[in-house]
């Protein structure tokens, strides 16, 4: 993808590539958000930061940092980001800064707190490509520039005369003429400069700038990884010659700003050369959680970061280097920790005695000289404290000023090793397919009307109209979404699978396990049960997305409905197999939403308007670990109360200790007020007998509970 850009314009280069903006902090335009349209949730800045799970002060950290899977608080990544770098003695129109000594240079956009890099603030954004708080990404307008002559974006990408393009939605694409090719992106351009830090004017840097894309995808094939995308240019007026760029991968199992111990434990780092995979996982397949919940290995994800183009006449992988944080820092074994050694040691990986040929490939983890692949040596890197680091690098390559190449790598999620290596093969063939996805039928639009211990779901028939779709799978989590239902199986790579609450399909003899492809003979394709009952909406459903005289499908869920409980629904509408794959179906969304294929509700009785007779305090007795605490929450609700309403708890000796003042547009519920358990200290109330006094305008109610712990 190396090509000449048309021009530079030299304005740019002395306007951005030595001093930055005319701002007083180059950084004022730096933004973060989050990627979180699939399983995998990340927040990321507009420099080139993917996460930041700051080693050094974990209050800083910016979670989620590679949350997998969404919704489940285990968070995996420490710091992944880009590294730029090139041997000393470049021509000064190359570079910036001083380099008296002609040493090597290292860019990264990784950060001094979340990496073992020592060197923070090499990478700037242009603020043309910057609206508002957010960084910007094409699922939120509120986020695109507007200033620009070109949809609200700059007409050209800056330091050149090349057009930007920008798609018919508004948004710059990598599509043809700029169209969006994945359901979500980030965009922005980057440049570099000396940092902020006291005693870096004369910092030595290489004269880029670079184009950073993610891209993330919905659907079965593709909820596992995000593609990012680093388009790197010579912004000055000499060649940078022999350059090389790489990826700096610092996952943990579990980092250690996640865990409460913040010790971690030791973790096992691979590479794969088959998928240019540097993969890892908890060495013991144990860990505790971030709230001390024993996870075992059936919990705990494995992780990676793989190369599909890199710079370079070959666009291959040409180095691997795995070490530790600080174990052998500034030695070949170890962490450069510095400009040059980081790029000696880690992204040339020089002289490492853990590279037996000398190939550029960490290949002898247990130091007798031989490759592991050829006597039976471990295979992996052993990190202890969850301090290992992956470094993928390119050879090296010359830039030409104006000339571009690119770097693209995912970042891949699996519960198994196998998963692990299904969502890299998913990935490899998205991206030589021209990032044209293999889709399940469209998603149904969802609406569910809680009601008194059950709750009635519609959604819509578009998915019908597509020529392989086969049925629907109904799903019922408890948890947010972490889990969705109590009976699983497990397909062929060891991913779990939930049993729908319901499934329905088409009466045409197509039924049972799908048999064309044997990788998805665990797909169960239905019974021939037909598909839900058809209702003609006429405006007493009690629906508000939904109107009268809408044509949907509807089915009701009594199966155990607890009054108070907030439960999440999906609807999958799924095919036949395609012929390219097996059956597909669609994946929950990761931020439910009426409309969606994924709803949140809490059933619950009408609000009372005459009388307070029916108002309970429940659970009762209330019982720590109770099924009506919604994930760590403590709580006790009161229920079938008005649409107003003050409740007053008193303890055994009379005494006030908290007052609820009740509205119904922003309860739980609107008949359903809730109490955390607190007095109005914020403390915890203690066991025993409890009184409850409800004022209202249609009158008054009392009642008592109790409370164990």
């Amino acid at each position: 993808m190396k090509k000449l850009c048309k021009a530079v314009l030299f304005f740019f280069i002395l306007l951005y590539g030595n001093f930055g903006f005319a701002q007083t902090d180059p950084l004022l335009y730096q933004r973060w958000n989050i990627m979180d349209i699939n399983k995998v949730r990340t927040k990321f800045n507009n420099t080139g930061l993917l996460c930041d799970g700051n080693e050094q002060n974990f209050s800083l950290a910016h979670p989620p940092c590679f949350e997998y899977p969404t919704g489940s608080g285990l968070n995996y990544g420490t710091s992944i980001g880009v590294v730029l770098g090139a041997p000393g003695g470049q021509d000064t129109g190359a570079v910036g800064g001083a380099d008296p000594e002609d040493l090597e240079y290292l860019d990264g956009t990784i950060d001094e707190g979340s990496a073992a890099f020592w060197d923070p603030e090499h990478f700037a954004p242009y603020p043309d490509f910057i609206n508002g708080s957010k960084a910007a990404m094409s699922t939120d307008k509120t986020t695109w520039p507007t200033a620009g002559v070109n949809k609200g974006w700059p007409a050209t990408i800056p330091g050149t005369n090349q057009p930007l393009l920008v798609g018919s939605e508004g948004w710059p694409g990598i599509g043809a003429n700029g169209e969006r090719v994945a359901d979500q992106e980030t965009y922005s351009v980057v440049y570099s400069f000396q940092g902020r830090k006291t005693g870096t004017t004369d910092r030595r840097f290489l004269k880029t700038s670079m184009e950073m894309r993610g891209m993330a995808w919905t659907g079965e094939l593709y909820q596992d990884f995000i593609v990012w995308m680093f388009v790197i240019r010579n912004n000055g007026t000499a060649p940078i010659k022999d350059m090389r760029a790489g990826i700096h991968s610092d996952f943990g199992y579990l980092p250690i700003f996640n865990s409460p111990s913040h010790t971690g434990d030791d973790d096992r780092h691979y590479y794969e050369p088959r998928y240019q995979l540097a993969w890892g996982r908890d060495s013991d397949g144990s860990e505790i959680g971030p709230n001390g919940e024993s996870l075992n290995s059936g919990k705990l994800a494995y992780t990676g970061t793989m190369a599909l183009c890199m710079p370079g006449s070959t666009k291959r992988v040409k180095t691997y280097d795995a070490f530790h944080f600080w174990v052998d820092a500034t030695t070949a074994k170890g962490n450069g920790a510095s400009k040059e050694l980081y790029f000696r040691y880690n992204l040339e990986n020089l002289n490492d005695p853990k590279d037996s040929d000398k190939d550029g490939i960490d290949d002898d983890f247990d130091g007798d000289g031989v490759p592991d692949t050829l006597n039976g040596g471990p295979g992996y890197y052993l990190a202890s404290g969850a301090d290992g680091l992956q470094v993928i690098g390119s050879g090296p390559f010359t830039l030409a000023p104006g000339q571009c190449d690119t770097l693209i790598f995912a970042t891949v999620f699996g519960m198994t090793k196998d998963q692990l290596f299904k969502t890299a093969n998913n990935v490899s063939t998205l991206y030589h397919s021209g990032w044209k996805p293999v889709k399940a039928p469209v998603a149904p639009r969802v609406e569910v009307v809680p009601q008194d211990g059950k709750n009635t779901i519609y959604w819509s028939t578009e998915s019908e109209r597509e020529k392989k779709f086969e049925g629907y799978k109904i799903f019922r989590s408890a948890d947010n979404g972490v889990t969705w239902g109590a009976n699983t199986y497990t397909d062929f790579s060891g991913t779990t699978k939930y049993i729908p609450l319901a499934q329905y399909d088409r009466i045409d003899s197509i039924q049972g396990h799908y048999k064309s492809i044997s990788d998805f003979a665990w797909f169960n394709l239905g019974s021939e049960t037909g598909l839900p009952m058809l209702k003609v909406l006429n405006g007493t459903e009690g629906c508000k997305y939904f109107s009268s005289g809408d044509t949907v499908r509807v089915y009701l869920d009594n199966d155990n409905v607890i009054d108070g409980q907030k439960y999440r629904y999906y609807i999958a509408a799924y095919d036949t197999g395609n012929g390219i794959t097996g059956p597909l179906e669609n994946t929950a969304a990761s931020n439910p939403a009426v409309g969606s294929n994924t709803v949140e509700v809490v059933p619950h009785a009408s609000v009372s308007k005459a009388s307070l007779a029916k108002v309970r305090a429940v659970p009762n007795p209330y019982i720590v670990a109770s099924g009506w605490e919604i994930g760590k929450e403590k709580q006790i609700q009161f229920t079938h109360l008005p649409a107003t309403a003050t409740i007053k708890i008193y303890n055994l000796s009379g005494e006030l200790i908290r007052t609820i003042h009740h509205e119904s547009s922003t309860a739980l519920a609107e008949s359903i007020a809730s109490w955390d358990l607190l007095n109005d200290n914020q403390q915890l109330v203690a066991a025993g007998l409890y009184f409850f006094y409800v004022d209202s305008p249609i009158g008054t109610a009392q009642g008592k509970f109790v409370v164990v712990q």
